[in-house]
């Protein structure tokens, strides 16, 4: 396959390039905001589900693989590991409660690496896409002029034809960059805002089973104060 390295085909290929991006920009916005919108929505439902019930069991979890939900099995196996019919210190209950932080926080981690996931092609293609169109529109110039410093004449109906199509290549690299641009940012906010959401839920799962050790610790002290 020969390559057509003439001013049509460089333009044209610049063309059929920013085409490619703006469909890929396309794809990419459409399925994250389908995953943005999905994640929202079960997240909402779950976390609603866990403060009513507050009992693991009596939880709906059937076809909801929500994102707070994989943070509550992660800290749900860590609280199954405590070692049953044994009483533990406080000391004992702050060391679990610290692991239990630890592998919460690296789950946090592991969903914000998913919800990035794909930002990283809109922050390209909105970056590069008007420098692609600038090449397009640069190399159609510059062979335009050459065309128009051979034939000798310099008039406006020779020279706007050429210079005006070789423009329609940044005017669509600028197309497709602004919705990759706009899109890229609103979802890094709703990334933020859901991450401060899976934080809370965190925190308050946390804090409840610190709450709860440490009334089992207090009740079994003082049991054992006064049987002594």
């Amino acid at each position: 396959m020969i390559l057509d390295m003439s001013e049509a085909g460089i333009v044209n290929g610049t063309l059929c390039l920013l085409g490619c991006f703006s469909l890929l920009t396309w794809s990419v916005i459409l399925l994250k905001a389908l995953e943005v919108g999905w994640n929202a929505w079960r997240n909402h439902r779950f976390i609603r589900q866990f403060k009513a019930s507050k009992v693991p069991q009596a939880i709906d979890q059937q076809g909801l693989n929500a994102q707070a939900m994989r943070i509550y099995h992660v800290g749900l196996a860590i609280l199954k590991r405590l070692p049953e019919q044994q009483h533990l210190s406080v000391g004992q209950y702050q060391a679990w409660h610290e692991l239990l932080e630890r592998a919460m926080r690296q789950q946090l981690q592991k969903e914000k690496a998913r919800m990035e996931s794909g930002l990283g092609w809109l922050a390209s293609f909105g970056s590069t896409s008007p420098f692609v169109g600038l090449f397009g529109t640069v190399w159609g110039i510059m062979h335009a002029l050459k065309d128009i410093g051979a034939q000798g004449s310099a008039s406006l109906d020779v020279v706007a034809g050429p210079i005006g199509e070789a423009l329609v290549a940044t005017g669509l690299g600028i197309a497709v960059a602004i919705p990759a641009v706009l899109a890229y940012n609103f979802f890094l906010r709703q990334n933020r805002a859901t991450l401060a959401t899976l934080e809370h839920f965190a925190s308050d799962f946390l804090h409840d089973t610190m709450q709860n050790h440490l009334l089992q610790a207090t009740e079994y002290d003082d049991v054992h104060a006064t049987v002594q």
